[in-house]
């Protein structure tokens, strides 16, 4: 096997690829490991080759280790830039029957919920990288805020709350469905009353 193929692994993946990928089309692990040596392929961490010198993009290799994943409370109010604060740990909410490893309980603060509300307002977005990931929308990480306001900084709430009333692609009727969702339509109409 020449570089060649994993070049075009390396293309269709937007820069990296799994071992399984490799598997797929005959390349082995211990091909993968002397790709490693002679410096062709980087091993991001167990199971992720990518090209080498590619920039660390954390976000982007954990929900590529743990699929189900979405990136959800702070850390979505980070992504869609209403807080300016970095995430400590990461945020993110799984179904309620997922299995976590031990590595995400150790890296992420993780929120569990029901299948059927596991979807309502996930969205793909960019990191800072150029790769894509899975995250929530403005109007459902307002509302896991809201719910989950009790175990945030009050002062997180608020500026979530002010920064997407400013925000122009903003949707008000989105944000209610959710909160109908969630049964919290009350709460969030106190703290828009409170706010506008």
């Amino acid at each position: 096997m020449d570089k060649n193929v994993v070049q075009k692994l390396l293309r269709q993946g937007n820069g990296m690829f799994t071992a399984s990928q490799a598997a797929e089309i005959g390349l082995h692990r211990q091909q993968l490991a002397d790709f490693v040596k002679t410096g062709i392929l980087e091993r991001a961490e167990r199971g992720i080759y990518i090209s080498p010198g590619e920039l660390d993009d954390a976000l982007f290799w954990m929900q590529q280790r743990a699929k189900k994943i979405v990136y959800s409370h702070e850390t979505a109010l980070f992504l869609h830039k209403m807080t300016d604060r970095t995430p400590i740990q990461y945020s993110v909410t799984v179904p309620s029957s997922y299995k976590a490893s031990a590595a995400l309980k150790k890296s992420c603060k993780i929120y569990f919920i029901k299948q059927e509300l596991i979807d309502l307002g996930k969205t793909k977005m960019p990191t800072d990288m150029g790769h894509t990931i899975i995250a929530y929308d403005m109007e459902r990480t307002l509302c896991d805020i809201i719910r989950s306001r009790n175990k945030i900084d009050g002062q997180i709430v608020i500026e979530a709350l002010k920064n997407f009333t400013k925000n122009k692609g903003k949707n008000v009727h989105r944000l209610y469905k959710y909160a109908k969702n969630f049964g919290i339509e009350k709460i969030l109409h106190h703290y828009l009353e409170v706010l506008l």
